[in-house]
């Protein structure tokens, strides 16, 4: 222990050393919060040699941490059915009017050439055109039967956290993305207060160093600084989660907290725009790696309307086509093609047709293939509906589902504990292994010093 006398002569000596000191301490705590964020994303891949090395915090963690995140993401934030049930029907079938013709067209004529081959090659060409436009007519109500059957039963063909999990996983930089931007106030509060608390403490370290000369002191107090920082930081992103008072006149309320509105917009508009989009929704649903669901849905409604078109296929075994609803609404009025009138043409031929013999069975329909049809119709509509949507009606369902402003009131609302649950994972994960980190760097920094301090001194 040195006297004051000799405290004061080795301070006039050596005083740039002492005037350097409390600002070495806040780089040590400044370059350890710097390399502790850096170590949360960064590397991508483990780098090392054997069992030394290190993976980034966020990346080697991503399966988990997605888990948490898309428990919370759903249903508490947002609920599939809640989120469909704000379709339109009847406007979706509007917006995509036009594509949805062409569509139903080429499809038809593929469906019906393959699972009614006899029936569809004995029509000819205009009457083949006629019943496809019927079949156009009736698109827009198959549209509004299907949205609402997919509605209904959402839950049953559709796992909005798997595709979420999904979405996330599959591209890396969207998770990073999240925790990146939505806590980059936090981040910045991190570097800040390891100049704060790194100034400080080495404050303390000139004290302790005048007094003793201990070469233990300096790598001590930078193990100290690197540890401290790390923790106080920590805690003081996510601690107090309501705001308190300390000493009577200080306030303070986590950092997180502090911004939850803020934070929830962003959260929201990210989640928004990089996960929860129409495109990805819609292939999700559409294109995901089972859409026997979707596709089963939207052939019972196809088979539904098919049977209001023409009654119980089970009925027609002995009528004249001529009474058929299908052919009965064929009316080709006065239209002459070189002197000949369509609707004689097609008369006429009914009239083959439905000869000795009558009955749709005996022209070709037939009636064991109505469901596979059906199946494969639904199937190829499927294939196209996410372009189809996308193409005509994008915007309208980004307002109409409005996932941003869904999530960002629903996070708005959570409780403390919900809310720190968004950004926690990512610091609670090896969260030791990062200030221990912080704490190793202090040292060695701090050992630095000593050697840097005794040549200057000597």
């Amino acid at each position: 222990m040195q006297t004051w006398a000799q405290i004061t002569e080795d301070f006039h000596r050596n005083w740039p050393i002492y005037v350097a000191m409390p600002f070495v301490a806040a780089l040590i705590g400044w370059v350890t919060k710097i390399v502790a964020i850096k170590m949360m994303f960064r590397p991508y891949t483990f780098k090392g040699i054997g069992p030394l090395g290190w993976q980034g915090i966020i990346p080697k963690r991503a399966p988990q941490m997605v888990t948490i995140l898309c428990e919370t993401l759903t249903p508490r934030l947002v609920n599939a059915k809640e989120i469909a049930e704000r379709i339109d029907a009847a406007e979706l079938a509007a917006l995509i009017d036009r594509p949805l013709r062409a569509e139903v067209a080429r499809i038809t004529r593929k469906v019906l050439a393959e699972y009614q081959p006899t029936l569809w090659g004995l029509l000819p060409s205009v009457a083949q055109d006629f019943l496809i436009e019927r079949v156009q007519r009736s698109a827009p109500d198959a549209v509004v039967a299907l949205v609402d059957g997919v509605v209904d039963r959402i839950d049953d063909i559709f796992d909005l956290q798997t595709m979420a999990t999904k979405e996330f996983l599959d591209d890396p930089t969207t998770l990073e993305s999240m925790f990146r931007d939505v806590g980059r106030r936090e981040f910045a509060f991190i570097r800040r207060s390891g100049l704060v608390f790194g100034f400080f403490i080495g404050l303390v370290q000139v004290a302790v160093w005048a007094l003793t000369h201990n070469p233990w002191v300096m790598p001590l107090f930078g193990l100290f600084t690197g540890w401290f920082t790390d923790w106080a930081a920590l805690r003081l992103i996510f601690y107090p989660r309501e705001p308190k008072k300390y000493l009577g006149f200080i306030k303070w309320q986590g950092l997180f907290q502090q911004h939850r509105v803020p934070v929830a917009r962003e959260y929201g508009s990210l989640i928004a725009t990089r996960v929860l989009t129409p495109d990805r929704l819609l292939r999700g649903i559409c294109g995901g790696e089972d859409t026997s669901g979707v596709v089963k849905v939207v052939a019972e409604v196809l088979e539904a309307e098919l049977r209001e078109e023409i009654g119980d296929l089970n009925r027609y075994v002995d009528v004249d086509l001529r009474d058929l609803p299908l052919f009965r609404e064929l009316d080709f009025g006065k239209l002459q093609i070189a002197g000949v009138s369509p609707g004689k043409v097609l008369g006429g031929f009914l009239d083959v047709l439905s000869g000795p013999t009558k009955g749709i069975a005996s022209v070709g329909l037939d009636l064991t293939q109505v469901e596979p049809m059906c199946t494969a119709f639904a199937e190829e509509a499927v294939r196209v509906l996410p372009d189809l949507m996308l193409g005509s009606a994008e915007r309208y369902l980004t307002d109409t589902l409005d996932i941003e402003g869904t999530m960002s009131e629903k996070m708005a609302a959570m409780t403390p504990e919900e809310f720190e649950g968004v950004l926690r994972p990512a610091f609670r994960a090896d969260e030791k292994t990062l200030i221990a980190v912080g704490a190793l760097l202090g040292f060695m920094v701090g050992e630095l010093q000593v050697v840097l301090v005794e040549h200057l001194t000597h």
